[in-house]
């Protein structure tokens, strides 16, 4: 049986024992994520033996979800799959938990291709070289050259500036969403906060990018380990032309790459087209993929 809790800030020390040690590190995952966006997806977490974490989310994409930890080490899955019975369904299930248990016969699991993770080369995108990448390559230029700008770390001195324009950001937005997509960004909101509010917490790192002093591009992002960055937040006026590439191309240029970041990792498109169009433009060189597991 699962005893599942509520997975509160006091948790951190605990539950980073589990996903440091996850041989995949992806980003829905890491504690921050999922402390970030609690209040529109609230999570709850119970441990299963001494290698693994299964994770439970309420709000609008409710259910049971993992695991997290060191799936490798597991030396008992019949222990571990005691806790679910018939009928149930278990999402964002790890591509290395589904390559140990496929062959069995009372499982099924399906590709959900909505929640693959993109992850990116950063060399790939601050070198910008050959065909695949000349349609970035000119947006990038096309923003360097067209405007007077500034591009500055983010730290906390900027965050009034990032948090007033994320609300006109928002409130440009909003005038061309439906309900449930606005509402959507409302709790983006409350996640951009939630990471502001402990930035010195993680090893979080952003850009800000400026024209005639105002703040028309940034960027969060958070350390998943050595390697792997997780972009969280990238948010940009697209009237200014290339600055989403522009922001993207000088966050990762100025911090990613002197930092010793290999990859970057851009999280799901949820299955939107238009955000799977725009993350496939970037040509990542790997999808992480997550699966949904039925037990029969």
């Amino acid at each position: 049986m699962l005893n599942f809790q509520e997975l509160k800030w006091q948790d951190k020390n605990f539950y980073d024992k589990f996903f440091d040690v996850s041989p995949v590190h992806y980003a829905e995952y890491s504690f921050l994520n999922l402390f970030a966006w609690r209040h529109a997806y609230p999570i709850e977490f119970a441990e299963a033996g001494e290698n693994l974490l299964w994770m439970r989310s309420g709000g609008p994409l409710s259910g049971t979800f993992g695991p997290v930890g060191n799936w490798e080490a597991v030396s008992d899955w019949e222990e571990v799959l005691s806790c679910f019975k018939t009928g149930d369904v278990i999402y964002d299930v790890p591509a290395g938990v589904k390559n140990i248990l496929e062959d069995r016969p009372n499982l099924k699991f399906t590709h959900d291709r909505d929640q693959d993770d993109y992850v990116y080369s950063v060399k790939d995108l601050t070198e910008l070289k050959g065909k695949a990448f000349a349609h970035k390559r000119n947006r990038v230029r096309a923003f360097l050259d067209g405007y007077e700008w500034d591009y500055y770390d983010l730290t906390p001195d900027y965050f009034e500036e990032l948090i007033d324009f994320q609300e006109r950001w928002r409130i440009h937005r909003d005038l061309t969403l439906n309900q449930d997509e606005a509402e959507s960004l409302y709790n983006e909101d409350f996640a951009i906060k939630a990471v502001l509010e402990k930035w010195n917490e993680f090893k979080l790192a952003g850009g800000v990018l400026k024209v005639d002093e105002k703040i028309i591009a940034y960027t969060i992002a958070n350390r998943l380990d050595d390697k792997n960055l997780d972009v969280m937040f990238e948010k940009a006026f697209p009237e200014y032309t290339g600055s989403y590439q522009a922001i993207n191309y000088l966050f990762l240029k100025n911090y990613a790459a002197p930092a010793g970041y290999e990859f970057a990792n851009r999280e799901e498109d949820m299955g939107e087209p238009g955000l799977r169009e725009a993350k496939l433009s970037y040509n990542p060189i790997t999808m992480l993929e997550k699966f949904q597991l039925e037990i029969l």
